[in-house]
């Protein structure tokens, strides 16, 4: 999951770079969106810790 967040922010990127602006930004949003859920997602799942 992290490595198609780097991969889709370097997509932005590279969108960027070509004067693709309003692909460059939504490829960004898309990315952001993702990337606040898998926050999340750790963030609240329970840790099975076991001892």
């Amino acid at each position: 999951m992290i490595s198609l967040l780097f991969a889709l922010m370097t997509i932005a990127i590279i969108l960027a770079w070509r004067d693709r602006w309003r692909l460059s930004y939504v490829v960004f949003a898309i990315t952001l969106a993702m990337s606040i859920y898998w926050l999340d997602f750790h963030a609240t799942s329970p840790l099975t810790i076991k001892l």
